[in-house]
C-alpha cells in the first residue's frame, strides 16, 4: 500500500500541516523516515479519514473517481485562469473605448485641418490644437496597439489554459479506461480462479 508524505496527509484528511504533525507527536499516527521525510503508512491515514468522514479512503477516491465531466486543477492555477481571465475583459473593454477614442479625434482632426484654411491667426491656433490633437491621436493608437497586443497575448494564455485542460481529461480518460480494462482483467483471472 502506498505511504503519504506530511503535505499528502494533510490534503487527504483535509486539515493543515501542523494538525499532522500534531498526530505524529501525540502519537496518532506513526510515520517511518524515508530518505530524510515523513512517511506515514496508507492504513493509518486510511483509518483516520474513516473517524472523520464516516467513510472509507478507497471509497472516497472511488467517488472522485467517477465523476466524469469534472478536472480537478490547483487552486492556485484556477485563481491564476480566472485572473488572466479578468484581464482579458478589461483589455478588451478598453480596447474599444480606446478605438472610439480613436475616432473621435480623427473627426476632430478632420476639422481642425478643415477650419485651419480660414486664416493665418486663427490658422496659428488651430495649427497649435492640431498638433496637440495629432499627438494625443498618436498616443492613443500606441495605447490601442499595446492593449491589442495585450489581448492577443491573453488570448493565447487562455487557449493554452484550455488545451491543457483538454489534454488533462484525455490523459484522466485513458486513466479510467485502463483502469477498467484492468478492473476487467482482474475478475477475469478470479473468476477463472474459483
Amino acid at each position: 500500500m502506498e505511504n503519504y508524505s506530511i503535505l499528502e496527509a494533510a490534503k487527504i484528511l483535509q486539515v493543515t500541516d501542523k494538525t499532522i504533525r500534531n498526530y505524529i507527536n501525540r502519537g496518532f499516527v506513526t510515520p517511518e523516515k524515508w530518505n530524510g521525510t515523513w512517511r506515514i503508512p496508507h492504513e493509518e491515514i486510511s483509518e483516520l479519514f474513516r473517524k472523520k468522514f464516516g467513510k472509507s479512503l478507497d471509497q472516497n477516491s472511488t467517488e472522485m473517481r467517477h465523476e466524469p465531466n469534472q478536472i480537478l486543477i490547483e487552486k492556485s492555477e484556477f485563481e491564476n485562469q480566472q485572473q488572466k481571465l479578468g484581464k482579458l475583459a478589461v483589455i478588451e473593454i478598453s480596447e474599444k473605448e480606446l478605438r472610439a477614442e480613436v475616432r473621435s479625434l480623427n473627426e476632430r482632426n478632420a476639422q481642425l485641418e478643415a477650419s485651419s484654411a480660414s486664416g493665418w491667426t486663427e490658422a496659428r491656433a488651430f495649427q497649435a490644437e492640431l498638433e496637440k490633437t495629432r499627438e494625443e491621436l498618436r498616443v492613443a493608437r500606441e495605447n490601442e496597439k499595446r492593449a491589442q497586443q495585450d489581448a492577443k497575448w491573453l488570448r493565447r494564455e487562455r487557449n493554452e489554459m484550455q488545451i491543457t485542460a483538454q489534454r488533462r481529461a484525455e490523459t484522466i480518460k485513458r486513466f479510467r479506461e485502463e483502469n477498467q480494462r484492468l478492473s476487467d482483467l482482474l475478475c477475469q483471472k478470479a473468476l477463472g480462479l474459483k
